[in-house]
């Protein structure tokens, strides 16, 4: 870690700590470095290597998000370089990623209380988004949408079943009967490894999928399949455009209750596509795919 805090201090960012700063690191796919400050509980800095550009385009995005939304995403200080290798930093914030967290939600209503403030989060996260967004770009055709996931759908090497087929027929039939809806840019990955929780804030982390869909109510999928008290069970998630959450908002965007499940539909096909092909979400890969069985089971049903 020793060249971190090299990089550091020829920043002049190592200045204003009390102390000698101490260094962790979180092996992902792009290695984050932690440092603390000996008298802080958590990283006053956060840094990450921009050697890609995926990073790049990352750092981008958090500097947009941050104007647009201010202190729901990590404040960016900015890319600085060092021995020929550039590095995004950013402020550190307060508070603990869920693994740190579940095990001190020991009842249902404290899980309740922080899934709500976890829904009003994205509720303010999108609603900052969508007041920086031109005019020009409001609307989008759900229909069109649905198939551009159902093509990457296939371009994953997925073989649609004629149960999916049929289910994609009906769902563009019932799409191109009703008005376009709005559109709004998506975090892209907004669950709970991506929050960082605070007694009385939260904090959106990782933009590295933002705007994979402009199609709204993405997130909130990708959010309540995500929460323990959706559970693990195929049939539960299946069904979960039913849940209260994703039906108040679908109102607030003016999505007919009628409509919800083919949105969700959108959201399998595109998390099934080139997004989850990579080794590290091959699990989440293999337990999508039993989602979508169910749901096409289920809708299915509908058709007879």
């Amino acid at each position: 870690m020793l060249y971190v805090k090299k990089m550091l201090f020829s920043t002049g960012l190592l200045d204003e700590l009390s102390t000698t700063p101490s260094i962790a690191c979180i092996s992902t796919s792009r290695p984050i470095y932690l440092v603390f400050d000996q008298k802080s509980e958590y990283p006053v800095y956060v840094v990450r290597n921009m050697d890609d550009p995926t990073a790049l385009y990352s750092h981008k995005v958090h500097d947009h998000l941050y104007r647009l939304v201010y202190d729901l995403v990590p404040e960016p200080i900015g890319v600085y370089e060092f021995s020929g290798k550039e590095y995004d930093i950013q402020k550190g914030v307060e508070g603990s990623p869920w693994f740190q967290l579940k095990s001190k939600i020991r009842t249902a209503e404290e899980r309740a209380r922080l899934e709500k403030r976890m829904w009003q989060t994205l509720c303010d996260f999108q609603a900052g988004i969508y007041a920086g967004s031109t005019s020009e770009a409001c609307q989008l055709k759900p229909h069109e949408e649905l198939l551009k996931a159902y093509s990457l759908y296939q371009d994953a090497g997925e073989v649609p079943s004629i149960e999916l087929k049929k289910i994609i027929e009906q769902a563009v039939k019932d799409l191109l009967l009703f008005p376009d809806c709005l559109s709004i840019p998506q975090h892209g990955d907004f669950c709970l490894n991506n929050l960082i929780i605070d007694t009385d804030h939260i904090t959106v982390i990782d933009f590295e999928d933002f705007d994979i869909t402009q199609m709204p109510m993405y997130d909130h999928f990708t959010l309540a399949l995500s929460l323990p008290s959706l559970g693990e069970e195929p049939k539960d998630a299946a069904s979960v455009f039913s849940n209260a959450n994703i039906i108040e908002e679908a109102n607030l965007l003016d999505i007919p209750n009628n409509l919800i499940n083919w949105h969700f539909l959108h959201h399998l096909l595109l998390r099934l596509g080139p997004w989850s092909t990579g080794e590290k979400r091959k699990p989440y890969r293999y337990w999508l795919k039993q989602v979508l069985d169910r749901f096409l089971e289920d809708q299915g049903k509908g058709l007879v």
